[in-house]
C-alpha cells in the first residue's frame, strides 16, 4: 500500500497546494482521470466542511491518502469535537445553502465514515479502483 500524509495549514489550504500533491500521488499510482477528479473534489469538500462547520484551525487537520490494489482511501483527521453527519438521501435544492458537498461525498465515494477519535473527528472516504 502506498500512503501520503499531509499536515495542512492555512496557506496550503488557501492555495490548494494539497490538490496538486494528491493528484501527483494518484498519477504515480495509476489512478484514472475520472477517479482522481472525484477523490480531489470530495477531499476539498471534506476539508471545507471541517473549516466551515467546526472551530478547528487549518493547522489541526491531517490528510492521509492510501492507494492499494483495490481502493483509494482518504482520511481527514481534525481536533474538532465529533458531530455525526446526516446521510443525505437527496441532493439539496438550489435554495439550500448547505449540504450539496456532503451529498456529493456520499454519492461519488463508495464509502463515507465519520467517527470520533481521542483527539477529535475522523472522516474516511474510500473509492474502489476501476
Amino acid at each position: 500500500m502506498n500512503s501520503l500524509q499531509l499536515n495542512l495549514n492555512k496557506q496550503v489550504i488557501e492555495q490548494q497546494q494539497f490538490c496538486s500533491e494528491l493528484d501527483q500521488f494518484m498519477l504515480n499510482n495509476a489512478i484514472n482521470d475520472r477517479q482522481r477528479f472525484k477523490v480531489i473534489t470530495c477531499t476539498l469538500e471534506g476539508v471545507n466542511n471541517i473549516l466551515q462547520h467546526t472551530e478547528c484551525d487549518a493547522a489541526n487537520i491531517i490528510l492521509l491518502m492510501h492507494c492499494n490494489a483495490d481502493r483509494i482511501i482518504v482520511d481527514l483527521l481534525d481536533t474538532a469535537p465529533y458531530h455525526s453527519l446526516p446521510t443525505p438521501t437527496d441532493c439539496p435544492d438550489n435554495n439550500t445553502e448547505n449540504g450539496r458537498g456532503l451529498w456529493i461525498m456520499y454519492n461519488w465515494m463508495d464509502q463515507v465514515l465519520n467517527q470520533p477519535t481521542v483527539l477529535g473527528s475522523h472522516l474516511r472516504m474510500s473509492l474502489l479502483r476501476h
